[in-house]
């Protein structure tokens, strides 16, 4: 701690009446020594006084106190910072070279460095490798649904698959044959494929979220949750028709659990990766593909019927710590 604030801290500083009797005191004191140092000078004598270092320490102490309430009074406060953007711009000019501008995924890193973990340690019985595999599998098992192109373009699950313990791979492989049921509206699938005849741009796609490790429900189970966003940019010939980004950008919010079953309590084929629940909802899409499991723009099918509201723009849409939203603008 720098002298100033020692200064300034002192209880005695600190006590308004006790700075008025030593200001006081003060230049009480000086008078006296005026006169003195007249009648000294007028014989000669010329050595230091104890009153006149006892006045210097304590204007000096003055001086700082009343400088430190002047320059605190002129400081300027630091800027609020940012929060982060829960909203699409409604109107705004689409830029397909910065395509996430006006958008919440504007200063998201591309691909997965956007979904982080904090330091492994230990969990329960888990060290702290054990939980840091934990965190590699749940991260690749996220980039295999949603960011690698076999699975984006190819439509090819079989990279996605070989993740998972076996009896893991046996329960998904049919589900991820079956297409949504024709009554339900909205995109939900383990995968992001996207719909036939649509690119993604350079810029993406990019990532929001969180891992967060803690025990399972049974013994030799570590769970990891995940809570992200994926924004995905797409390609369009005419953007200047375009009136917001919300017609080339789409997002992907989930919350889901990964579970990493070990030790000898764990039948062999059982060990491994499994994906235990969870849910997610998107945003300016195509409905008509979402419908049939696929990903498109939203400028492919806009949504039609009355409007939702502010439920269609929720932060649950954007940001992982709010909960993911039940309606989507295909509803």
């Amino acid at each position: 701690m720098d002298d100033d604030n020692l200064l300034d801290s002192h209880p005695d500083l600190m006590d308004p009446e006790w700075r008025k009797h030593a200001q006081t005191d003060a230049w009480l004191g000086a008078k006296k020594d005026r006169k003195r140092l007249r009648k000294q000078r007028k014989r000669g004598v010329r050595k230091p006084h104890r009153r006149w270092w006892i006045l210097g320490v304590l204007v000096l102490i003055l001086g700082v106190t009343t400088a430190g309430i002047v320059l605190a009074g002129r400081r300027t406060p630091a800027p609020a910072a940012a929060p982060n953007p829960t909203q699409v711009a409604q109107y705004a000019r689409v830029d397909l070279a910065r395509p996430y501008a006006n958008t919440p995924a504007d200063t998201w890193p591309k691909g997965l460095d956007g979904i982080t973990s904090p330091a492994a340690a230990p969990v329960g019985a888990f060290k702290a490798d054990a939980v840091a595999d934990a965190y590699a599998q749940a991260r690749k098992a996220i980039s295999a649904a949603h960011l690698d192109s076999a699975v984006l373009l190819a439509h090819d699950p079989k990279a996605y698959l070989a993740l998972f313990a076996p009896d893991q791979r046996e329960q998904l492989t049919p589900r991820l044959a079956e297409k949504p049921a024709k009554d339900k509206a909205g995109f939900d699938s383990y995968l992001t494929e996207i719909a036939d005849g649509y690119h993604l741009l350079d810029a993406g796609p990019r990532t929001f979220g969180t891992l967060t490790a803690h025990a399972g429900e049974k013994p030799g189970e570590l769970a990891v949750d995940a809570k992200y966003v994926v924004a995905y940019a797409f390609d369009n010939v005419h953007p200047e028709s375009l009136t917001s980004p919300n017609e080339t950008v789409s997002f992907l919010r989930v919350d889901e659990t990964y579970v990493v079953a070990t030790g000898s309590r764990v039948a062999k084929t059982s060990q491994g990766l499994w994906l235990d629940g969870g849910q997610s909802a998107t945003s300016s899409v195509g409905c008509a593909a979402a419908r049939e499991g696929f990903l498109a723009p939203g400028y492919a099918n806009p949504p039609t019927g009355p409007s939702t509201g502010e439920d269609q723009d929720a932060p649950g849409y954007y940001d992982p710590k709010y909960p993911v939203p039940t309606l989507d603008g295909c509803h």
